[in-house]
Order: C-alpha cells, then sequence, then structure tokens
C-alpha cells in the first residue's frame, strides 16, 4: 500500500469519528425530551388565573379555591359570649322590646262549678340582647340552639307569666320542655310548653245557649313598661290554634282574640298582653234529654182536663204518670 492511500485512509476514519460525535442520534432524542417536558412544566407553571370556575370540558377549567380559615363551634361561642356577662343588667341601655305569640295545643276541660278552664299552649318570646351577639366570632350557623333549662338562667330574660292563672306548670316530658335559640344579631328566641288553669265568667240567665268568656293576662313580673315593652307579634297572627277544632263534651271555641292593656301597679305602668276565648255551650243534649221530654210530659198532664169529672181513676193515672216522668 502505497503512503498516498494510506494518508486517504487516515482521512476518512478521523471524519467518521468526527461525524460520530456531533451527530449522535440518541443524544438528539434526548434533547428533544427534555425540551418537551420544559415546555411542559412551563405551561403548568403559567396557567391562566381567569379560569377559575369554569367547566373541565371549556377552556377556562381550572380547580377550585379552598379556603384555609375554620369556623367557630357552637360551644365556644357560648363560652365566649356568656363570659363576664351580668345577667341583672337590663339590655338595650336599659329599655327591652318584648314580642309574644300563643300557640293553643289543647283545652281539656271547663269546670263550670270554679268556673276555670284548663289548656295547653306555647309562648314564644322575642327579644334583642346586643351583648350575645356573635357575628363577629365568625360563627358556622347564624342560629345556634342550647339547652333552655339551664341556659336561660344565665342571661337576662323579661320573667313573664300569666298573672291572673290559678295553677301554672312547665311541661316535663321526659325533660323541661324549654326552648331556647340564639341569633348572630343578638335576638333572643324562647319558647317553652306550658299547662295553665285560668278564670272563667258565664251568664247562666241564656242556658243552655249560654256562652263561657275565658281570659289570660300575660305580663312581665319583675319590668314595668319603662323597662320592658311587651305587644303581641306583628308580623303574623299573635293566636294560633294548633287543632282544626277543639270541642268539649258540653262546650266548643267559637272565637278568640288578643288585645293589649296597660295597668298601674305601685311599681309603675305595665304592659298587659289578654287573650280572651269564647265557648259556645253545646245544647242539643239539654233540648233532647230535658226541655222536650218535660214538654211532653206536660201536655200529657193536660189530657186529664179533657176527661170527664165522673172519671176520677184514669185523670189520677195520668197525672201520677205526668209526675212521675217528670222526676
Amino acid at each position: 500500500m502505497s503512503n498516498c492511500q494510506c494518508s486517504r485512509l487516515s482521512i476518512i476514519l478521523v471524519s467518521v469519528l468526527l461525524l460520530g460525535v456531533f451527530f449522535n442520534p440518541a443524544r438528539a432524542f434526548d434533547d428533544e425530551d427534555e425540551e418537551n417536558d420544559d415546555e411542559e412544566d412551563d405551561d403548568e407553571e403559567g396557567y391562566d388565573e381567569d379560569w377559575i370556575g369554569q367547566t373541565p370540558n371549556s377552556k377556562n377549567f381550572s380547580l377550585p379555591v379552598i379556603r384555609s380559615d375554620k369556623c367557630s363551634e357552637d360551644d365556644a361561642i357560648i363560652a365566649t359570649i356568656l363570659h363576664g356577662y351580668n345577667k341583672l343588667e337590663i339590655p338595650s341601655d336599659g329599655h327591652v322590646s318584648v314580642s309574644v305569640e300563643l300557640w293553643v295545643q289543647e283545652v281539656s276541660k271547663i269546670i263550670e262549678i270554679t268556673s276555670e278552664f284548663e289548656l295547653d299552649i306555647y309562648i314564644t318570646e322575642r327579644w334583642l340582647d346586643p351583648r350575645l351577639s356573635f357575628s363577629h366570632l365568625n360563627p358556622c350557623k347564624s342560629n345556634i340552639s342550647v339547652d333552655g333549662e339551664k341556659i336561660l338562667e344565665k342571661i337576662w330574660n323579661p320573667q313573664a307569666c300569666f298573672v291572673n292563672s290559678k295553677l301554672a306548670s312547665i311541661h316535663k316530658s321526659p325533660f323541661k320542655n324549654v326552648y331556647l335559640q340564639f341569633y348572630s344579631n343578638g335576638t333572643i328566641w324562647h319558647n317553652y310548653r306550658i299547662k295553665l288553669t285560668g278564670p272563667c265568667s258565664s251568664t247562666l240567665r241564656t242556658f243552655p245557649i249560654d256562652q263561657q268568656r275565658c281570659n289570660l293576662v300575660y305580663e312581665s313580673f319583675t319590668h314595668n313598661h319603662d323597662q320592658v315593652s311587651m305587644y303581641w307579634i306583628d308580623t303574623r297572627e299573635p293566636i294560633l290554634i294548633l287543632k282544626e277544632n277543639i270541642t268539649l263534651p258540653d262546650y266548643q271555641l267559637v272565637d278568640f282574640f288578643p288585645h293589649s292593656e296597660k295597668r298601674l301597679y305601685p311599681p309603675g305602668i305595665f304592659d298587659e298582653l289578654v287573650v280572651t276565648f269564647i265557648f259556645q255551650r253545646l245544647y242539643g243534649f239539654y233540648i233532647l234529654q230535658v226541655y222536650v221530654p218535660a214538654y211532653i210530659s206536660v201536655f200529657i198532664s193536660w189530657v186529664s182536663f179533657y176527661l170527664g169529672a165522673e172519671q176520677i181513676p184514669s185523670r189520677t193515672t195520668v197525672g201520677v204518670n205526668s209526675l212521675l216522668a217528670l222526676t
């Protein structure tokens, strides 16, 4: 082999080695993969924030926004608002307006001998106490229901009652039926179920088509008008009959109406909420069992006047039978 041929072969080998270094197909594919990965990373890091709230099928889709803060639990809120609370202090700068409504569940009986009636009712009171507002505490809900029997003793309340009742007691079946609810703006919703006996009045001159008028008087026992204003709720009917028809063996409820009065006592003027129930006597029994037999007996006794004077035995029999029928 000549020197010329050896030099050509050396040049070819060097050229092949140089091409292998600068042109590597595997490295080229690796570079493209790295460029594609970099572009995908850029796309993931640079998403459009205007896509928030769109559906996955649309161009503007994005992940939902997640809140990191947590709302306050009921027990923590109650503990906070009752801390340092003075239940003897009248809220709202010493004057509170209390709205009242009454739901009649059942009328048990009317006792004519003692002129009284017995019924089961729900009483609802609403008032505003700014000290018990909790909207600033980030609550989980706008109202909180609490144990009325325990919490009511720790807050201010109007101390209202039926001042003309003969007997009253809160139901315990099986626990004391007292409901208490706090609203975030400080509104208090107080409801309890009570059985009470109240007075009635009647006029027997029109018996058996007479009526019984029964009254209940509800007022604050410890606060006069300057401190507490009591009024019937005005957003709806203040008296609600839960049963469609209240009927007793001798009476039927035919009408009821509320009204309010102001009464002067030695401690001052008090607001009185009065509700009147009117019961109509069911006179069908008395007509059929008393009046009709009495009329028939009287008419039979008149038969003796049409008999002859000589028919003494017949006239005596008719008269005696009439007396026996009346007794």
